[in-house]
Parts: C-alpha cells; structure tokens; sequence
C-alpha cells in the first residue's frame, strides 16, 4: 500500500497535470509540443512502495529514473509527512548549484515554480512552504553547517560527491524517532567510501538499496541509449553509468585511442584555432595547438618541455616565446589553462595577444568527455605530436586508489583534459566546434 502521505502528493500531480495539459493544448495550437506524462516505470513504484527505512538508497546508471522519485515523491511526500514536527529540514550535493540544477529546478519544472524558492544567501530554500537548508558538502569545512543540529529530514544528490567527513556527522544528527533520509547515486570504485557503507545493510543498518541501470528507465529513447552506450563502451564508466555496477577503474585510461585517432599532418582549411596548456615548472608543459576542420578538433601541433629531464628550467618569459612560435600567425582565438598558472597567466595578458580562458579543471568529468570524445571522433591527433601520443598509449588509473591516475605522463593528457571540458566538445553546438 502506498502511504497516504503519496497520495496527497499524488492528488497534487493530477492537479498540476490538468493545469499542464490545458497549456499544452494552447501551445499545440501554436505547433509546439509539451511533454505531460507523469507516468512511473516499474522500478520508480517499486522505490515508493518500499522506501520507508532510515536511510532509503537509489543508486545505479545515469538517466535511470532514480532522481525522478526523489523529485517527484521522496522530497515532497517527506516534508509533508514532517510538517509540524520538530528537526531541520536538509538537503546535501556536492554544490549548491548542484542542488539548483538537479533538484529544485527539475521540481518547479515538473510542478510549477511556486513550489521551490531559490536558494537564499543563508543557505535556505522554501519547498511546499517549509524552510529548507540547501549545503554544498563536498568538503570536510561544511560539517559544522549541520553540527549540533537535530535533522528531521535528508535529502542527499550524488552521495559519492559529498564530503565522507559530513556523512558521518549527519548520521549522529538523524536523532529524532522520525528521522530519515534519501539518497540518489551514481555508482563510483568499488572501495568507495559510500560502498563500504551500503555494504552495512549486511550488518543490520536499516538501509533500503535499490539498484538501477539504464535499462530501468523505460520511457529514455532507444536512439539516446544507443548513443550513451557508444559514448561509455570500452571505458570504466560503461559498468558505472550503464549497468549501475561499482566497478574498478583499471588499466589504461584511454584503451579508445589507436590508429584511428592519429591522422596524417597535412595542410587543412581549419576555422578556427585554440591553444590548450599545462604549466609547469619542474614538472613539463605542454601546450597543444588545435585546429577545427569539417566537424572535427585536430590537434595540429604541440610545444613539450620538461625542466627535470633537460635539467634546464625556463622562465615564463620564455615559455610565452614559445606560445608565440607555436601559433605563429595563426588567429587563435583563446588559450585555456589552468587556473593555477597564475604568474603566467598575467604576462600573457600584458602581452594582449591571446584571450586566457581559465580551464575547467574537473579530472574524473573532463576524462569521461574526453573518452567520449575519442570514442565518437571528436577530436584528432596529428601523427606529428609525438609526445601527446607517447602519453596516451601510458596514461593509466593507479591499481592502488579508486578514480585516481597516476600522476605520471600526463601533461599533454591534462592539456587535452582542459581543451575538452572547457570547450564543452560533448555539448549541443558541437557542430560549431563548441564554446566560444
């Protein structure tokens, strides 16, 4: 039996459906299409009927439907269960604009804006009415955000991304006879923190886990799935993000890249140019030059430096020379670097030649579309760029730690990292050859 609490916020749906479908009917007269179904797949009902316990888990492949039940039932139902009861009222991500982005505005977007606030600067949102703290946890700083408190509510996005040290201390703040949380996932190493912890159901903590994949959700389009099956083949985050499996990241980082990643250094019509760096001082620089050509990012070229094997250590001044000889006459458009490289950052900016763009420099995201980017001919290597080559037929995952490479032949890997995130290569307007 579904609780009654569902109910009312199910009765809640139905209204906000038919106010829906009257819109819909008006935009139909103007050729546009709403999506209006509030259907729930198998699994999702499953989660409902069953996800009454302390600590109430869905975890497994991307798009599978999890978050819905969380956004759909589990917050709304919970606060209205707890209306008039004592304990704050949280929810953890690992950003607060993650919280936004995969939490209250898909909930405004399924049942109107009145029922999600923003975020204000106390860190608090008001859902159905009732105050609720919105915590970014990735860091052990945010523990005492929710020290001392008694917590009649959680609500986690991502618990993988959150803080271990902030998760400990919300188990001692679920004090309350009424106290529960709910969590979403992806799956990440199998010696994940948030694995061993799930693996304690084994010793009597009250813990429901129900497991995803991609195939759960049965509303996804065959071509999309086809298309993420692609992107993920080959690669760790295939087992993860596909069949919502903790499965170790191994081996070689990039087992995609081969002969069909190398081209030959021939002469192109490209549109465009960016250059892509990271900079060291003892450790080598890399800088790689790119070119887009007829839907595709080549990297033409490439400037390799190590002040440890050459036993020379050159300046900033001289590593901006270089930067200059690499893109010769060429209009490139930005160089992307690390945020880190501040010294070196401010001289090319004196110089007023190339527009810095500070990289997003997120590792295990930036890997994936980079992998995924390889994987759907993307971007291309020129057989000329011998040492971006050399690294990604070495660049590995350390046997000893879960999602970490080892931090060896890897500056090129970083460049290229940098270049791809930032310019969103994975994104829509791909075929523009991404951001500008």
């Amino acid at each position: 039996m579904l609780s009654l609490c569902f109910w009312k916020v199910y009765r809640y749906v139905c209204i906000r459906e038919c106010s829906i479908k009257r819109k819909a009917k008006e935009e139909a007269k103007k050729g546009k299409v709403m999506q209006t179904n509030f259907e729930l797949t198998p699994k999702q009902a499953e989660f409902i009927r069953n996800a009454n316990h302390r600590w109430n888990v869905a975890c497994g492949a991307v798009r599978s439907g999890k978050s819905y039940c969380q956004i759909s039932y589990c917050i709304p139902s919970r606060l209205t269960e707890r209306k008039g009861l004592r304990g704050l009222r949280v929810i953890l991500g690992a950003t607060r604009a993650n919280i936004e982005r995969n939490i209250l505005q898909p909930m405004r977007d399924l049942y109107g804006d009145g029922i999600a606030s923003g975020i204000s600067s106390q860190n608090t949102c008001k859902i159905l009415g009732e105050k609720v703290y919105c915590i970014g946890a990735d860091n052990v700083r945010q523990v005492s955000k929710i020290r001392g408190s008694e917590i009649a509510y959680c609500a986690i996005d991502e618990a993988t991304d959150i803080s271990e040290e902030v998760f400990e201390m919300l188990k001692s703040r679920l004090s309350l006879p009424w106290s529960c949380c709910d969590i979403t996932t992806n799956p990440s190493g199998p010696h994940h923190w948030f694995k061993s912890f799930l693996d304690s159901r084994e010793d009597g903590v009250d813990i429901y886990l129900q497991e995803y994949t991609i195939y759960d959700n049965l509303f996804l389009p065959k071509e999309f799935v086809k298309d993420l099956e692609k992107e993920y083949y080959g690669t760790v985050y295939y087992k993860r993000y596909i069949l919502g499996m903790w499965a170790l990241a191994e081996g070689l980082i990039y087992p995609m890249f081969g002969d069909s990643c190398i081209v030959p250094t021939v002469p192109r019509d490209y549109e465009r140019y960016v250059v892509s760096m990271d900079y060291g001082i003892q450790n080598p620089t890399a800088m790689l030059l790119w070119g887009f050509y007829d839907g595709i990012w080549y990297q033409i070229s490439e400037y390799y430096h190590s002040g440890r094997a050459t036993g020379i250590q050159k300046t900033d001044q001289e590593y901006y020379d270089e930067l200059e000889n690499l893109a010769g006459d060429l209009p490139v458009e930005s160089l992307i670097i690390d945020p880190s490289a501040t010294s070196f950052i401010a001289l090319v900016r004196q110089n007023h030649r190339f527009k810095v763009r500070r990289a997003n420099n997120e590792v295990l995201d930036g890997i994936q579309k980079t992998a995924s980017s390889l994987r759907l001919g993307f971007i291309k290597v020129n057989d000329c760029c011998i040492e971006t080559i050399k690294e990604y037929e070495m660049y590995s995952w350390d046997p000893d730690r879960d999602d970490t490479p080892i931090k060896n032949f890897d500056h090129a890997m970083d460049a290229t990292r940098y270049f791809v995130n930032t310019m969103r290569l994975t994104k829509k307007k791909r075929e523009y050859g991404g951001e500008l």
